[in-house]
């Protein structure tokens, strides 16, 4: 999850790390689906804003991490699944309420990742968010089938 390993605190902190942790993933998935979407609906090849997101102070690991597949449209090579994803969303927000911190980002992303769990789509990657997402907006998108790297590898 880190390149390190980090002392957080006693007691449950570093459930609660986690749990925060997860709830920015679905957070960050859920809106990099939604302004890729606008991007392409808008005219602009989906690969190349990916790209111009990846090399702006805005990329990071993960989002270089994800745009193979978002560009690919690989759901099937899974790496976390949107009924794993519901559940840490639940989890976020449960320890949100019980710390009395209000979370509407991710109290809507949780509701996106629920709509899919409940169009039983339990089974592939979360990334599926972006077909989601483009079907709500009325844009059918078709894999680019192209080389683009990871981020990870050299």
């Amino acid at each position: 999850m880190a390149r390190k390993v980090m002392w957080v605190g006693e007691g449950e902190l570093a459930r609660i790390w986690k749990i925060a942790h997860n709830t920015m993933f679905g957070v960050i998935i859920q809106n990099l689906c939604e302004i890729t979407v606008l991007a392409e609906k808008a005219g602009i090849p989906r690969n190349v804003f990916l790209e111009s997101i990846n090399d702006s102070v805005l990329g990071s690991m993960y989002t270089r991490y994800k745009t193979p597949v978002l560009c690919n449209l690989n759901w099937e090579q899974v790496t976390f699944t949107p009924k794993l994803l519901l559940k840490d969303m639940d989890l976020g927000m449960g320890a949100a309420k019980a710390h009395g911190v209000p979370m509407p980002a991710a109290a809507a992303t949780r509701e996106s990742i629920a709509r899919m769990v409940g169009h039983g789509l339990d089974n592939v990657d979360f990334a599926i968010l972006l077909d989601e997402t483009a079907k709500d907006a009325g844009l059918q998108i078709q894999p680019l089938n192209l080389q683009i790297p990871d981020g990870l590898t050299s």
